[in-house]
């Protein structure tokens, strides 16, 4: 007589020809351990088909979330292009600021500035030479007045004075420097907006 066992669940088996009889007790133990195993995969189906259910709610909040992630990736995406577009504007924009900038250099302003300053100086000296002139003038008139002798002003007279200062005076030299100095304020006002223009009027 002979028997051996299964390898998973170690089932009493007779080995066949050996007269090895099968009693009902090895037929109740062998029962026993296929209902234990059953069991045992039962509990285990159980906890994965939890698993599973508990899985599956994840997976949904997975999609849910994915789908709102796309969403939110495609706002983007528009928003990207969006952007890419008025970044193309404004690049195209500063190429035409950057010419205006190259023509505006291009002018020169900063020596044609220094050139009218120094314009504006030397006429500033020359008024103020027309002006000391002026005083010296009056004052020079003023003695000619005082003189007031008969035979002195008999040859004055026939020098044409009045004549000559007629002349002078119609050379209109008070209303020349005063267009002079209209033209003078016009010019500083010119300046101080072309100031204003290229860097806020820092002189």
């Amino acid at each position: 007589m002979a028997s051996t066992s299964t390898t998973r669940l170690a089932l009493f088996k007779p080995v066949p020809g050996s007269s090895e009889p099968f009693r009902a007790s090895d037929f109740n133990a062998n029962m026993d351990k296929i209902d234990a195993e059953a069991v045992a995969v039962d509990t285990r189906l159980d906890n994965i088909e939890a698993l599973n259910t508990t899985q599956n709610g994840r997976l949904d909040a997975i999609e849910t979330l994915n789908t709102t992630q796309n969403n939110r990736l495609t706002a983007l995406e528009t928003t990207d292009n969006n952007y890419d577009t008025r970044l193309d504007v404004l690049e195209a924009y500063d190429v035409v600021l950057d010419g205006r900038l190259d023509t505006i250099e291009a002018l020169n302003i900063s020596t044609r500035l220094t050139s009218v300053e120094t314009i504006n100086t030397t006429q500033n000296g020359r008024l103020d030479s027309v002006e000391s002139i002026n005083t010296t003038q009056n004052s020079r008139l003023t003695t000619v007045e005082a003189w007031n002798a008969g035979s002195r002003l008999t040859t004055l007279e026939s020098q044409n004075l009045n004549s000559r200062i007629t002349t002078i005076e119609g050379q209109n030299l008070n209303t020349r420097l005063t267009s002079v100095e209209g033209v003078n304020t016009t010019q500083n006002s010119r300046l101080t907006a072309l100031e204003t223009a290229i860097d806020g009027g820092t002189p």
